[in-house]
């Protein structure tokens, strides 16, 4: 990075030491995922916000319509999450400078040429990895979350980078958008400039090159979001699960005597 670079950001001396003590979050993941510090109130994940209040879109209910069933929809639904986190894990694990062996996944092709596409990006793209999976926190903001990738790119700036492994949805930027709530929230010395999908196929017959999308900026869409969360969710933390009654008995003075 140099300041010759038409987006060079000038990044605070103590910004990779900040960022490589992150703050200790406590996580609860029944039913919803939210996180909080100690001394601090929950706040449900982004994911968990959009999901609550918003569907995919038109792509994902085409998608739901031409599925046999709803219960098979629901088994590719869950193996293609499997699949995806396998896919995150590995990217993580890749920029950690390991060996990623292919030849393991139980997904075969679908996760190769996924991994294929990132590796392209990469080479290409030559990101500057500042960050990887950094949870983000903040008590004054309404949700928080875990993004992929923080990376300075060359002519982009400093962009935040979602990983995907399906197609391109309309709350994505909704997601992205949030994220960069975060992260200017908690490092105002060091704004997101850019924010990216980086779209993983797993289908492609000759293209290695991953779709590598730009997103806009979008808070005032995000404050309805978060306001139609608030009507339909109580945020005061999340509720879990109550425990389910094993015993049953009826009450004696609830019982006829000429039964007992």
């Amino acid at each position: 990075m140099t300041k010759s670079d038409k987006n060079y950001v000038c990044f605070p001396a103590d910004l990779r030491n900040r960022i490589a003590h992150p703050i200790n979050l406590l996580v609860n993941t029944q039913d919803e995922r939210w996180y909080k510090t100690r001394d601090n109130p929950w706040r449900p994940s982004v994911t968990s916000v959009i999901g609550s209040v918003l569907n995919k879109g038109k792509g994902f209910e085409t998608w739901l319509g031409n599925q046999p069933s709803y219960k098979l929809a629901c088994e590719e639904r869950d193996e293609s999450a499997k699949r995806g986190t396998a896919v995150h894990e590995a990217c993580d694990r890749y920029l950690r400078g390991e060996l990623i062996d292919g030849g393991e996944s139980v997904w075969g092709d679908e996760f190769n040429k996924r991994m294929m596409q990132f590796e392209h990006w990469i080479e290409n793209v030559k990101p500057e990895i500042i960050a990887t999976e950094y949870p983000m926190y903040h008590p004054s903001v309404p949700f928080s979350g875990t993004p992929d990738i923080i990376a300075y790119i060359p002519e982009k700036g400093l962009c935040l980078v979602d990983i995907k492994t399906g197609a391109p949805y309309e709350n994505h930027e909704l997601q992205l958008t949030c994220y960069k709530m975060l992260w200017d929230t908690i490092f105002p010395d060091a704004p997101i400039t850019n924010i990216y999908g980086l779209y993983l196929k797993g289908n492609w017959i000759t293209k290695v090159e991953p779709n590598f999308k730009k997103y806009k900026y979008v808070p005032e869409v995000v404050d309805h979001i978060v306001g139609l969360w608030r009507w339909t969710h109580s945020e005061t933390g999340p509720k879990g699960r109550k425990p389910v009654k094993t015993i049953f008995k009826l009450k004696k003075e609830l019982a006829n005597d000429e039964n007992l």
